[in-house]
């Protein structure tokens, strides 16, 4: 019989453990399961600054929100790219949008799908809104107060905009002497505190690792 060193189980438990850490929430739809093609030109709609982004003015933070809008929906796009699909970029998708009146009705997600669609050839676009942004304070060796980034995306199919999938991003780093368990899943394996760029692009590339592309 194999004999299990205590020390090693525990180490093993620890591992199995932070192994569950959920790193992106997220959620199929029905549509999902009826769809029979892989998606072959994803579009990804211009971000919208909610929550506690959104009450924030250029002037008052250290990242505005059209910056933090701009880089989340970018940092989507380049995961996106390296996963081999086709990808249009927000900003080519809000060219497109520009004509499009209202303007609080530009990113209906109805509207946008039949854009990204004339425009471009998507068959599916990407939907999302950027909701905390939140830098660091002091230094990648020690810092004040961690840097603290939130997103949500929604996976619509083009045109018709039915809802295939929804992930939810909301991390603020913790610290290796708070969480254990978690902290290794950072870049740099926790040993340093992250800025807040670099947190977005981490959770964009989570995030995408679970966007169903089929």
């Amino acid at each position: 019989m194999l004999k299990v060193i205590p020390g090693f189980a525990f180490l093993l438990t620890l591992v199995c453990m932070a192994g569950c850490v959920e790193t992106v929430k997220s959620r199929h739809f029905p549509a999902a399961s009826d769809r029979k093609e892989p998606i072959t030109r994803l579009a990804v709609a211009p971000f919208r600054a909610m929550g506690s982004l959104s009450r924030r003015t250029t002037s008052n933070a250290a990242v505005p929100p059209e910056v933090a809008t701009a880089l989340v929906a970018r940092y989507l796009t380049e995961a996106l790219a390296g996963r081999g699909i086709s990808v249009v970029a927000a900003d080519d998708v809000a060219l497109a949008l520009a004509s499009q009146q209202p303007i609080e009705e530009r990113l209906i997600p109805r509207a946008v799908a039949q854009v990204v669609t004339d425009r471009f050839g998507a068959d599916a676009v990407l939907l999302g809104s950027v909701t905390r942004f939140d830098e660091r304070r002091g230094q990648a060796a020690g810092a004040l107060h961690p840097a603290a980034v939130g997103f949500e995306v929604t996976l619509y199919t083009a045109p018709g905009a039915q809802k295939l999938w929804n992930g939810v991003f909301a991390e603020t780093q913790q610290a290796l002497s708070e969480n254990i368990l978690s902290t290794h899943r950072y870049p740099g394996g926790g040993m340093r505190w992250l800025t807040a760029e670099e947190l977005a692009k981490w959770g964009a590339e989570e995030m995408v690792l679970q966007i169903p592309l089929w």
